[in-house]
């Protein structure tokens, strides 16, 4: 007690320093711990006894080979109820006869296309309101073709999550963890589903995926679509989940059951995920973005802060123990994410991406990615 007297004596302005090194880990410890607490929550199903139909919805925009491979997995589920339907964005490819070989095994399959002598502009908007049109089911269920369901009660499980009060579900997808050089993608899925996790709890219904996400017809047509804004690549998961929020309950599900595997793409022309994620970002306020960012700003100040407080002499052993018991918390949080997620060799690659700042690396990639011709 004597000591800290003698330091609050001694330390001039640097006692306002120590200060605000407190209270940035009080809030840090906070945002952690809360983190943990939200993923390893598990997810309650309504469960009902006579599930409601079931469309999905997938486009494909020369994608034979990936149709072919990936395809049945979406036709094999375990699902008495569902349909699914692909939309074909002008392909020039085989995918027309890929689709008519698939019909003849999967007759749940249905097709329907885009051709490309449209007088229309093509965008993917155009093809998901042609798919959500063509559904007969109120419950869309939508994926990409170079995602594969991880069970066969995908579709099953998806829908026990809806009830007359849910209006979008969104589920976990993820590269498999044996493809190789895709660590850092993995990663990065990973951390943006824990952020969705914590952004839902707080209401703020910010991002949706693609690759596996669920909405109700009824609200989609109530909404009118895409009609604010459809000439634009932008938006077509994260504005649904954003404008469908407004009718009914968001949820993002953890149930291994409705987990997407990705297959790791090298076709030239595919949009880079990382630079779409940092895009969109750029069309929200600048409070939602510091909503999003808040607990990467708060672990690059509170190191930032420690490591200068270090330099200053006060205290250097006491603040470099304080610093080591934040980074073993957080590490150790995080794996226990990534245990309750089910995501393996995740650990280290996850926690340099999250308290590093690598993160900022992806946002100038992002940048650097985005032109306006690109994403419109």
């Amino acid at each position: 007690m004597e000591s800290l007297l003698v330091f609050w004596e001694e330390s001039g302005i640097l006692k306002y320093g120590a200060i605000a090194l407190l209270v940035l880990l009080c809030i840090y410890m906070y945002l952690i711990i809360r983190r943990v607490i939200i993923v390893s929550r598990k997810d309650k199903p309504f469960g009902k006894p006579e599930g409601e139909g079931v469309s999905v919805i997938i486009t494909a925009h020369n994608n034979a080979e990936a149709l072919r491979k990936n395809l049945p997995s979406f036709l094999m589920q375990a699902y008495g109820k569902y349909e699914v339907i692909v939309v074909d964005e002008c392909s020039e490819d085989d995918t027309q006869d890929v689709l008519a070989e698939i019909q003849k095994d999967y007759p749940e399959l249905r097709c329907t296309r885009i051709f490309p002598d449209t007088k229309f502009r093509f965008t993917k908007k155009l093809a998901i309101n042609i798919g959500v049109l063509a559904a007969k089911y109120d419950i869309l269920l939508f994926s990409e073709i170079h995602c594969r369901p991880a069970t066969m009660h995908w579709v099953e499980t998806m829908q026990s999550y809806f009830d007359e009060n849910t209006a979008v579900v969104v589920g976990y997808a993820n590269y498999a963890p044996g493809e190789h050089n895709i660590t850092t993608w993995r990663a990065f899925r990973f951390l943006r589903f824990l952020e969705m996790l914590v952004l839902v709890k707080n209401k703020k219904y910010i991002f949706g995926d693609g690759c596996n996400m669920a909405y109700r017809k009824s609200y989609y047509i109530k909404n009118r679509g895409f009609a604010k804004n459809s000439q634009s690549y932008l938006g077509y998961d994260n504005d649904m989940v954003n404008e469908l929020s407004k009718f009914g309950t968001v949820r993002t599900i953890k149930c291994p059951d409705t987990y997407v595997i990705i297959d790791k793409s090298d076709k030239k022309g595919e949009v880079n995920e990382i630079s779409y994620y940092y895009a969109s970002k750029m069309r929200l306020t600048m409070t939602e973005r510091l909503g999003i960012d808040k607990g990467m700003i708060v672990r690059l100040i509170f190191y930032t802060l420690s490591i200068c407080l270090i330099f200053t002499g006060v205290y250097p052993v006491y603040l470099f123990a304080i610093m080591i018991i934040a980074f073993l918390t957080d590490f150790v949080l995080l794996n226990i994410c990534a245990i309750c997620l089910k995501q393996k060799k995740l650990f280290l690659t996850s926690f340099i991406i999250s308290t590093v700042g690598f993160v900022y690396r992806w946002y100038w990639n992002g940048y650097s990615f985005f032109n306006k011709k690109k994403w419109s």
